[in-house]
């Protein structure tokens, strides 16, 4: 699992889907894009779209800092470059630390919420499964705008 923040909260992803993880780059600004992708990075060739975790999830925007990163990552088959305040660490976990979602925090908007993980020092993370941090519509809104960059 790698672990890292927004703000004062924790959050994860299975390193499995992690493709690498990179200091900011210059982001290019895709005017009328989907509204939580800020641009798109050119990472060793692969045009990849960035996606702000902070307005996803309704945090104010901060300045980058030298702790500032870009998560690439896989959703579905497309990579997206998850921008979070900095890394962690990455955790090997037991199955014990692992938790079942609660059935009163599901509901469609917060379908992304994987697993809750209890942490070594106590600490409670939320999963991210990357598949559900976009929608259907916008999924397809940044397939037809990778589509558009390559032309």
């Amino acid at each position: 699992m790698v672990i890292f923040k927004l703000g004062n909260e924790s959050y994860g992803v299975n390193i499995e889907i992690v493709q690498g993880i990179e200091k900011v780059l210059p982001i290019v600004r895709i005017p009328n894009s989907v509204p939580d992708i800020q641009g798109i990075i050119n990472l060793r060739g692969n045009i990849i779209p960035v996606l702000s975790l902070r307005n996803r999830f309704g945090l104010p925007e901060v300045p980058d800092t030298d702790r500032t990163e870009f998560l690439i990552t896989k959703v579905d088959e497309t990579l997206l470059a998850l921008k979070v305040d900095e890394v962690d660490s990455i955790y090997d976990l037991e199955t014990a630390q692992i938790f079942e979602t609660p059935a009163i925090v599901r509901t469609p908007e917060t379908a992304y919420m994987d697993q809750v993980i209890l942490l070594e020092d106590k600490r409670l993370t939320i999963e991210l499964n990357t598949n559900e941090l976009l929608s259907k519509q916008e999924k397809e809104a940044v397939q037809k705008m990778l589509e558009e960059q390559k032309k």
